[in-house]
């Protein structure tokens, strides 16, 4: 393996168990990488906003030195307090997705920062909301969305009902943005060039740093253009079969069972273990 410069990961399934917690070796493994002087980031498709206020939560923000949001369409500088957003989605655009869907049992969210603008507030989605660290707010999306823009649109929906959503997307076909799996209750639309690949590419740029020194850790299908990118991408064990095609590894441990800091001290840290 080259020489590591930078570690990306994906938070949910990857970093976080199923608790939604670090697990303490996890937090070890990124506190050497600090130490040896190797960037380590968050890569989600949360936003950056919420995403760096759980950092603080788990007391391990001075070990994170960026925050890639929004599936690779925002980049935030954890020491710089700087943030870019890429290639945002036109209100007319997502109003035609929506219209697509609305005879469908789904909700649709729109996140600006760590507010969550949904059609129709209910009392599991502001649970899941408050969970990902969101306020929600119910709209008009038609009247909410007249000459906006935003990073993507949210389908939200009940596990159970994710197959036919999946099965509608397929009639769905336009060139300026591009939907996808994110969760098993959760459909996502964003702009075609947009991706966690695209936003490996910007840190790298950003950062000065070279794609083959860099470890990226994932499990779902918004992980596959990031773990192909790098020079060494992780599937957890946990992850989808798509994720492991791409990856250069496969990890024999889930995310309850610390994959990402296993890897980390076998393969990067391993006089630090």
């Amino acid at each position: 393996m080259n020489t590591v410069t930078l570690v990306a990961t994906d938070l949910d399934g990857t970093f976080l168990n199923s608790k939604k917690e670090v697990s303490k070796l996890n937090r070890e493994a990124i506190s050497a990488l600090k130490h040896k002087g190797i960037l380590f980031g968050i890569a989600s498709g949360r936003p950056v906003e919420t995403v760096h206020a759980m950092l603080e939560d788990w007391k391990i923000e001075d070990s994170v030195s960026f925050i890639m949001g929004m599936n690779g369409g925002v980049i935030y500088d954890i020491r710089r307090r700087t943030k870019e957003e890429f290639h945002l989605l036109d209100g007319k655009i997502i109003l035609d997705i929506i219209n697509f869907y609305k005879d469908m049992d789904v909700i649709f969210h729109v996140l600006v920062g760590d507010v969550r603008y949904t059609s129709k507030s209910t009392e599991e989605t502001r649970a899941h909301a408050k969970l990902f660290g969101e306020t929600e707010i119910e709209v008009d999306m038609e009247s909410f969305l007249k000459d906006r823009t935003v990073n993507k649109l949210i389908i939200y929906c009940d596990p159970a009902y994710m197959p036919k959503v999946v099965e509608r997307s397929k009639s769905f076909k336009r060139d300026d943005c591009v939907g996808f799996n994110t969760a098993d209750n959760l459909f996502e639309y964003c702009d075609p060039a947009i991706n966690k690949g695209y936003g490996i590419k910007k840190l790298c740029k950003y950062f000065g740093v070279n794609p083959e020194n860099c470890v990226a850790f994932g499990d779902e299908a918004n992980d596959i253009q990031m773990l192909d990118y790098v020079g060494m991408g992780v599937c957890m064990k946990n992850g989808c079969q798509g994720a492991k095609d791409v990856a250069n590894y496969v990890s024999e441990y889930t995310n309850d069972e610390d994959a990402l800091g296993h890897f980390l001290f076998d393969h990067v840290l391993k006089e630090d273990k």
